[in-house]
């Protein structure tokens, strides 16, 4: 059927309402929340540590595995100590033709290359590694325990802004305050588990296999990998108030 009525491209549509009193929320709403984990992620940090910890120790009891403290935005977090596994000639030689291998197909493809673009740019980071390795295999500058430290100050970091980030999306939607504030809560509990269950992975290949890996995991899934979860919360809330909203085209009109 023929539409009776064209609306307006979306980069044109705009938020009704007050700027000052959306702001004024978005401070009384996600401030709060950002607050609390400057002040208990000493607590989270350790759970996610201890829970680390038990799960390594439970594959292997006899890896050397420690819970450490540091002063972080000032308050203590914890993160797991562990050593990592030096790779083998055999592991870098291996590691760096494959990655120069898959760059050249890489490049040669002719479809989908958006997603042949994003595996260069992880094989590439392989690459380079291959290559520092085997110019300067004694001289790498970062421990698996300064990873480890790395990768609790970035989830720290990204838990600080879930708040903000969801409140700037879901607090100008429609819909009742407590169940944004639910789902915010929601996405930073999600993060809590997915943090620890990443960690958990990420440790066992340090250990297990190799340091090689470090610049991989970090950029391939490291704190990037957030966001595809938070623009899922917020494009899941989205979508039903889409369907809820659908007949009110007053209201609903400038999100679809």
């Amino acid at each position: 059927m023929p539409k009776t009525l064209i609306y307006y491209h979306r980069s044109y549509r705009k938020i009704t309402g007050s700027g000052w009193a959306f702001l004024g929320l978005l401070i009384a709403t996600s401030l709060p929340l950002s607050m609390l984990i400057l002040f208990f992620h000493s607590d989270v940090t350790a759970w996610v540590s201890v829970a680390t910890k038990a799960a390594l120790a439970s594959y292997n009891p006899s890896w050397s595995i420690e819970v450490a403290e540091k002063t972080f935005l000032w308050n203590k977090m914890s993160f797991v100590s562990i050593s990592g596994k030096i790779p083998s000639e055999l592991t870098i030689a291996a590691n760096g033709f494959l990655s120069l291998l898959m760059i050249v197909l890489l490049l040669l493809t002719r479809k989908s290359k958006n997603i042949a673009v994003y595996f260069i740019f992880l094989f590439g980071f392989n690459l380079a590694s291959a290559l520092f390795f085997s110019a300067f295999p004694g001289d790498f500058p970062y421990t698996a325990a300064e990873f480890s430290e790395l990768y609790m100050k970035a989830q720290i970091s990204m838990w600080l802004f879930i708040p903000i980030i969801l409140g700037m999306a879901f607090l100008p939607l429609p819909g009742s305050l407590g169940t944004k504030i639910l789902l915010i809560l929601a996405t930073l509990s999600y993060s809590a588990g997915f943090c620890t269950l990443r960690y958990i992975i990420f440790l066992f290949i340090i250990k297990e296999y190799s340091i090689f890996y470090m610049a991989l995991l970090f950029f391939a899934f490291g704190p990037l990998i957030d966001f595809v979860y938070i623009v899922g919360f917020y494009s899941v809330y989205n979508r039903r108030l889409a369907i809820q909203l659908k007949g009110s085209e007053s209201v609903w009109k400038w999100s679809y």
